[in-house]
């Protein structure tokens, strides 16, 4: 199976195996994909979502050029992914195991978290194929990682290794290669600890700032929510009691 989920209590893992093809993701491999994170949606026991490479030198190539050519891949179903991927209401890491080509550096994008070495390298090769990469692929480029990095990637195709992407924004955390697995792991830990409800809503208010696209009343009705939920009185109760809380997320 190219596209493996695993679930092991609040934290989920995908697993890109398809090392042969450099972690290319076929439209069998997206649609899989897609049914593992709507899978996710519904199940309120997963607090974290780690998307990973199991092997190989590559993280992720992107979309299936082949497929491209055929015509059975096309840049509209790779962005049902990438929008699927980034609207997933739980936190989620890209644990970059290996080099990003093309659409597997956005995928690594939609995520909140990206985990990568010094040695990683990455580029967006669309320019260097005569291809126009996919108008939502563009807009998440340039919001998250502004207009001028976004340019150096698709116009100019500049390749860049891990200490530039940490510097640069891209990467949230740079680790040395040993130390990447039990960091990613630790930090998904830590998060799926904390209490769902407003780890969730504070995503979510986040993700809407960044879009323009925040309503203040729902953004006021969804604070309140958490602000009156059990999680909070055991939040402080916790506090007071000098233990570690045990949030239902309820």
């Amino acid at each position: 199976m190219t596209i493996e989920l695993v679930v092991d209590g609040a934290i989920a893992t995908i697993n890109l195996s398809n090392p042969a093809k450099h972690n290319s993701l076929t439209a069998d491999a997206v649609s899989l994909f897609i049914r593992h994170l709507d899978t996710l949606r519904t199940d309120p026991a997963v607090r974290v979502l780690i998307v990973t490479n199991r092997e190989g030198k590559t993280f992720c190539a992107g979309a299936s050029l082949q497929q491209m050519l055929d015509g059975s891949m096309s840049g509209e179903l790779f962005s049902t992914l990438t929008n699927s991927l980034a609207t997933l209401p739980i936190p989620t890491i890209a644990m970059l195991n290996g080099n990003a080509y093309g659409g597997g550096a956005e995928l690594a994008l939609c995520c909140d978290f990206r985990f990568g070495t010094p040695g990683m390298r990455l580029f967006v090769p669309p320019a260097r194929i005569g291809l126009c990469y996919p108008l939502d692929g563009i807009k998440r480029l340039v919001r998250n990682l502004g207009n001028t990095f976004a340019k150096r990637l698709l116009i100019a195709g500049e390749e860049f290794n891990g200490q530039q992407l940490y510097e640069l924004g891209y990467l949230t955390h740079l680790l040395a290669p040993e130390d990447l697995e039990s960091a990613t792991s630790d930090f998904a830990q830590t998060i799926a600890g904390l209490a769902p409800l407003a780890v969730q809503a504070m995503k979510q208010l986040c993700d809407q700032i960044t879009h323009h696209q925040l309503d203040p009343e729902a953004a006021a009705e969804l604070i309140a929510t958490c602000n009156a939920s059990p999680d909070l009185q055991e939040g402080l109760q916790a506090v007071n009691e000098k233990r570690t809380p045990v949030f239902r997320g309820k």
